[in-house]
């Protein structure tokens, strides 16, 4: 958020005020929204049908509600050359279950967004791809991550072995070649009826 306000003014768009609130809790008066979006913000929540209701709640008639989430699912593909990749998004999402997050949410979003009485204008779904010409992000994302492995019991630095992390991916991504599906992320946008 620190960021997004540092960002110069454009004095030709609308204001933008930036707060920051717990969307698992009753809200403050914010007002009323034409457009609610959100990243990866539901699926760390731990009601997401509360949270969704509030949410449809500020909006006003005709607004959008668009999110992405993801959902955990048998990626990347099970291939023998792939152990480490495996290992480390078996550990990444083990690490959010145990926070409890929802690890199914991205794949059953556009139900829990009808069932808020939103009308679905837009939905799809991506997957996230670890190209073979390109530096993997997993490094990066497990040095991140390393404290909430430790701290949830799923994983220990020696296991990890950040420091080593990025040549042995790349020496496994070498051999079993191509793209590796990493992830699948879920967009679905609702508008409220109304």
């Amino acid at each position: 958020m620190k960021a997004a306000c540092a960002i110069s003014k454009d004095p030709d768009a609308a204001p933008i005020d930036y707060r920051a609130v717990d969307l698992s809790r009753d809200l403050p008066e914010l007002g009323r929204f034409d457009v609610i979006v959100g990243r990866r913000i539901l699926m760390y929540l731990p009601d997401t049908s509360a949270t969704l209701s509030r949410l449809v709640g500020l909006a006003k008639p005709g607004a959008v509600l668009a999110f992405q989430e993801h959902a955990r699912r048998n990626v990347p593909f099970d291939h023998p050359a792939l152990t480490l990749h495996r290992q480390l998004y078996d550990w990444t999402w083990d690490t959010v279950a145990a926070e409890g997050g929802d690890v199914t949410l991205g794949k059953n979003l556009d139900e829990k967004m009808r069932a808020h009485g939103l009308s679905i204008i837009q939905a799809y779904s991506e997957v996230v791809l670890i190209e073979p010409d390109q530096p993997s992000f997993l490094p990066t994302l497990m040095r991140v991550m390393l404290p909430r492995l430790v701290k949830r019991g799923v994983s220990t630095e020696g296991e990890v072995q950040v420091d080593t992390l990025a040549q042995r991916l790349e020496k496994e991504h070498q051999a079993f070649g191509g793209a590796i599906v990493w992830d699948q992320a879920f967009f679905v946008a609702g508008r409220v009826v109304g």
